[in-house]
């Protein structure tokens, strides 16, 4: 999975990091450390808390399912080929479909997300139902994954919309909800860091603001805070990046040779340039890419949070983590301490009372 100033998500490394992921909710990951999802700079406490030891009875489990996904996958990609793909036969769609809808071990929700990645909406939206219906930790990671990651902005909708209701269902934001946030937020692809930024503030998801802060501005497309360019930004680069000319070019005769043949002269001419004008020469360049999306969210999160109060400090990334440390911090800690107090005030329901034993006559 990427650093904190990764690139996109894509290809395997994206399927591992998914696999990881989702391991993680409820099954097990203990390749969550060697692919560096809880671990490395940046990465919030709560974050690395969520490693797991190799040699635990949940890491075994994830091995195990490991060989469940490989047996398995021949099978779905079969049905793949035999109801889907160009079949547009209602009928033969719709019986594939009802097969689909027996794999619900939460083991196989990768798989199922690589087999059916580029069928139609009605086969996408069957699996997300699989995801939701199985109201497992590992089908919320996997929701969220897609509503976040996916290419198509239907299914990133559909898939957001399952989750809301499984929250709601839960009563809470879980873990594994909140990792593929953090992995979105931090992606560096625009898609994905938008729809990321839409889910925080959706769920009050309060603990993304720093990274939401850290990620609207990115310095030469590696990801936020890294600075660098054209050149490398190191100032090491022989030459220039280019050349620019802004001006003005004449042609002139620099010289006339004669040519001479048998009862005939000829002549040959040689042409040259004069350049009137300025030459603009780069020798180095740097990239500064603002996020809209990320930061139009951190300024509505950061409003929730300070509940209602406006806060906005444009794209200066020293302000908002100043004021993060300074107001927002103690002003949750303040509205936390004063709802536990509020709790612990309010007398505890009264049980209810036991019906009286009827007399035998």
């Amino acid at each position: 999975m990427t650093g904190y100033s990764g690139h996109p998500l894509r290809g395997r490394a994206a399927r591992i990091a998914f696999c990881s992921v989702v391991a993680l909710c409820g099954l097990a990951g203990p390749a969550l450390a060697q692919e560096g999802v809880t671990t490395g700079a940046g990465v919030p406490e709560w974050v690395k808390k969520l490693a797991i030891d190799p040699e635990s009875s949940q890491a075994k489990k994830y091995a195990a399912q490991q060989k469940v996904r490989k047996e398995k996958e021949k099978e779905l990609r079969k049905l793949r080929v035999k109801h889907f793909g160009d079949i547009k036969k209602t009928d033969i769609r719709q019986e594939g479909i009802l097969k689909l809808r027996e794999y619900t071990d939460p083991a196989l929700f990768p798989v199922l997300v690589e087999v059916f990645e580029r069928e139609d909406y009605d086969v996408r939206s069957a699996v997300l139902d699989i995801f939701a219906d199985s109201a497992t930790p590992e089908g919320d990671t996997t929701l969220t994954w897609i509503g976040i990651f996916d290419k198509s902005p239907e299914v990133r909708s559909a898939a957001i919309q399952r989750l809301n209701k499984r929250i709601k269902q839960e009563g809470g934001t879980p873990d594994g909800v909140r990792l593929v946030t953090f992995e979105g937020i931090r992606s560096g692809e625009t898609a994905a860091m938008a729809s990321a930024a839409n889910l925080a503030v959706q769920l009050n998801m309060f603990e993304a603001i720093p990274w939401m802060i850290a990620g609207q501005v990115q310095f030469g497309g590696s990801g936020a805070g890294q600075g660098g360019g054209g050149g490398g930004g190191d100032g090491n680069r022989n030459g220039a990046l280019a050349w620019i000319l802004v001006g003005t070019q004449t042609a002139y005769v620099s010289d006339l040779t004669p040519v001479v043949g048998p009862n005939a002269v000829a002549f040959d001419p040689q042409l040259a340039v004069v350049t009137e004008g300025v030459i603009l020469r780069v020798l180095d360049a740097a990239v500064v890419s603002y996020n809209l999306d990320l930061n139009n969210g951190l300024k509505r999160l950061a409003s929730q949070g300070m509940d209602g109060k406006t806060v906005d400090f444009g794209w200066d990334v020293l302000a908002w983590q100043d004021w993060y440390a300074k107001e927002f911090k103690p002003y949750r800690a303040q509205k936390d301490a004063e709802a536990k107090a509020l709790a612990a005030a309010r007398p505890q329901a009264a049980a209810p009372a036991t019906p009286p034993t009827k007399r035998p006559d």
